[in-house]
């Protein structure tokens, strides 16, 4: 017996290909974003360094991974009408391992013309003491207020009300905080915080400062979910990983690209996610 990662569609199209591994101990469902995906267009992600985790401490459990690389809180909240809901009303599961809302945050800054999202346009403005003055704080707000905490309730709520998971452990994922700079994730796959900063004028000075205070408010806003639900829990993921330097283009620190962690990445937040996981699951 030992610990197996595979895609929803193909585990249903395929099953002998990993039920020949088990009995399996615990049975996961993932969803949410490319942090739960891949990292890049050939890169492995936090289910296949969980497989590796799990495996070293002898304990064998199935990953059946629904998330999607690019895929927005809005997006998935919409999935719960189809295959997230369709998956949790077929079996019970241990817990669903969830990661959303980054996409949300970098979207927001990137996508709009300059100064009609996220960011304020400051081209030709004074440099100024503090970097979240680059941030449009009404629009922040709703973000988080009026866009990540509704999607979230629905997601909660609608895996409460499946009757076979209704007490099933959700854990969410709070990310690290990146280094905007030119490294995509492969041809015309990022990067996206450096895009949305310098679309938006702002000196590249100001950028770890407003990195981090964005990356920040979204933790806290994810921190938040757990508040009066029972059974969710937020993995402590911030702050665990070696930044990458500014000016490189590729591999650095511990990240891959500009927003995903590499290899080494990954193996420092294995054991962060197995130890909450393991102390929170039925043994």
């Amino acid at each position: 017996m030992s610990s197996q990662v595979i895609h929803g569609p193909l585990y249903l199209a395929k099953p002998d290909r990993v039920d020949r591994f088990g009995p399996f101990r615990y049975r996961f469902l993932i969803e949410g974003d490319s942090w739960m995906d891949m990292s890049g267009p050939a890169d492995a992600s936090l289910p296949h360094f969980l497989v590796d985790e799990f495996n070293r401490r002898g304990i064998s459990a199935l990953f059946i991974n629904l998330a999607s690389g690019g895929d927005t809180l809005r997006r998935i909240e919409h999935t719960i009408r189809g295959d997230l809901g369709w998956w949790l009303r077929q079996d019970r599961y241990d817990a669903v391992l969830f990661s959303a809302g980054g996409n949300d945050l970098i979207d927001a800054a990137r996508d709009p013309d300059p100064g009609q999202g996220l960011l304020r346009d400051m081209a030709g403005q004074p440099l100024p003491a503090d970097a979240m003055a680059c941030v449009d704080a009404a629009a922040l707000d709703t973000l988080v207020h009026g866009y990540l905490d509704p999607n979230f309730n629905t997601v909660h709520d609608a895996l409460r009300a499946s009757p076979q998971n209704a007490l099933t452990p959700l854990f969410l994922n709070c990310y690290d905080t990146a280094t905007a700079r030119d490294a995509p994730a492969g041809p015309r796959i990022g990067p996206w915080l450096y895009e949305a900063y310098t679309k938006n004028g702002i000196d590249p000075t100001l950028w770890p400062e407003l990195t981090e205070g964005l990356f920040t408010r979204l933790r806290k806003a994810i921190e938040n979910w757990p508040t009066g639900r029972s059974g969710v829990h937020a993995v402590p993921t911030s702050g665990r990983l070696v930044p990458a330097k500014a000016g490189d283009r590729g591999r650095s620190g511990d990240w891959e690209n500009e927003i995903h962690p590499s290899a080494s990445g990954w193996r420092k937040l294995a054991p962060v996610w197995a130890d909450r996981i393991l102390a929170t699951v039925r043994p």
